[in-house]
């Protein structure tokens, strides 16, 4: 094993819940992030919480400034340093900070996230309830200059995630020359395979393991949304979940006495800020963040795809999943997921990732020595994270992370768009919607004879279509 410097961060505490409609009345927003920290400090031990000097949170759905505050406040440490994460900074970025808050002194540092928006219209109220009682603001805000969406997509309305994602999905479906039926068997056992692993999941929203021919077939509860998707091919925002993830150093976890068996030491992690819109992108079946951002922070742990003993890949919808798979060298047809995903598992906004990297931590706790990545996604595969963990140490140098946002743009020629092509234009991509009263719309990427793209939006009508 590799030595351990006393500053190296660590991961060293863990944290999840989730309260389902049977459950009983919702609890507010500062409540589920509460029990989670709490639970990640009992998890850590003892005192672990006492030192508390940091913490971060993911901005949700809700519009409380400064949640974060509250949860220090609850758990003992009313001074801590607060920081909100603006949607459009990927989790990966967050956590990245935390390591480094830890390294470079802070004590000890949480990061905490929570969604609280299903069954309730008491638990609304109360939420906003929260944020009207909160008068202070967070130490300090991460923002995001750049959330990827242009002037054309803005005009044409292509920014409903389903929608946009089911065009990424057929266009990778056609650049592995994929026919209707096959696209149809690799769907189905990719999102029945994560059903799967949700079932085992305590912590999963839906644990009823569908199979693949109930995912993929619509019907009155499984609704087409943008072909091929069905509603079980989209993420489940709608959750009442929170998640928590406990840091300190290798001296910090020694002296508050927690088994080294309970640490997870992170050996290189890296992030991609490089922000195109999806018309822009040269190949809407690949992603340049995936593949700048994964690739790096496997060379930075110094380990190969085949050394990955356990991956959790981003999962708002399948096209995520296999982009990020093919970019990575991953193989579709290992297991993918360690929460189930974000249909089943569940899909809170902007903190998914703290639920798989927790997921992850147990996983990785039960397997000593092995090796673990999980990746977080922000907008529409438009900026990217990724993590490689493990029991052991870094083999050398601890710790090391990049942004290569710079990089990645210096080696991408995103193409110019316009909201008038013309009729000369071929279909890049595409995909049919279906509105909740039937109507169809067929939504295409189209691309000039010069390069330059657009967008093309068609009511449609009769039989059911799908566009590659």
């Amino acid at each position: 094993m590799a030595p351990m410097r006393p500053n190296e961060p660590v991961l060293v505490g863990v944290g999840q819940h989730v309260h389902r409609p049977e459950d009983g009345p919702v609890p507010t927003l500062v409540e589920m992030m509460t029990t989670a920290a709490l639970r990640a400090g009992g998890d850590a031990g003892p005192g672990v919480l006492d030192d508390l000097a940091w913490i971060g949170v993911p901005k949700g759905a809700w519009t409380h400034p400064d949640p974060g505050r509250e949860v220090a406040t609850v758990v003992g440490a009313p001074d801590a340093h607060t920081v909100l994460a603006e949607v459009g900074i990927s989790q990966q970025e967050v956590i990245d900070v935390a390591l480094a808050a830890v390294r470079d002194g802070i004590g000890v540092a949480l990061v905490v996230g929570a969604e609280v928006n299903h069954g309730s219209t008491a638990g609304a109220a109360a939420a906003v309830g929260e944020a009207r009682r909160a008068t202070v603001e967070p130490d300090e805000h991460l923002t995001s200059h750049d959330l990827g969406i242009s002037a054309v997509e803005v005009n044409h309305l292509f920014v409903d995630p389903p929608t946009v994602y089911a065009v990424l999905e057929n266009a990778f479906a056609s650049a592995q020359g994929w026919d209707e039926a096959e696209h149809r068997r690799h769907l189905g056992e990719l999102t029945a395979a994560f059903a799967s692993i949700a079932a085992w999941n305590p912590y999963a929203w839906r644990r009823d393991a569908p199979s693949a021919e109930a995912i993929l077939e619509p019907s009155p509860d499984n609704r087409m949304i943008a072909e091929p998707y069905t509603k079980l091919c989209c993420s489940n925002l709608r959750v009442n979940q929170a998640a928590a993830l406990l840091f300190t150093t290798v001296d910090g976890a020694r002296a508050a006495r927690i088994p080294e068996n309970q640490w997870l030491f992170p050996l290189g992690t890296a992030f991609c800020n490089h922000a195109v819109p999806v018309v822009q992108r040269v190949d809407l079946g690949r992603s340049i963040v995936a593949r700048s951002a994964g690739r790096r922070a496997m060379a930075l742990a110094e380990v190969q795809p085949h050394d990955l003993d356990h991956v959790d890949l981003y999962s708002c919808f399948p096209a995520a999943v296999q982009i990020t798979a093919g970019e990575l060298g991953i193989p579709l047809d290992r297991k993918l997921t360690v929460t189930g995903g974000m249909t089943f598992a569940g899909g809170p906004l902007n903190s998914y990732v703290l639920h798989s990297l927790a997921a992850m931590a147990e996983v990785l706790r039960n397997d000593p020595g092995a090796i673990g990545l999980v990746t977080s996604v922000s907008g529409f595969l438009t900026k990217f994270g990724a993590g490689v963990w493990s029991t052991d140490p870094a083999r050398r140098d601890g710790w090391r992370h990049e942004d290569v946002t710079a990089e990645a743009k210096a080696a991408d020629s995103p193409r110019r768009e316009t909201d008038d092509p013309g009729d000369d234009v071929a279909v890049v991509a595409g995909t049919v919607t279906h509105s909740r009263d039937g109507a169809r719309t067929s939504v295409e990427v189209v691309e000039t004879p010069e390069g330059v793209r657009s967008l093309r939006t068609t009511p449609r009508s009769g039989h059911r279509d799908r566009r590659t």
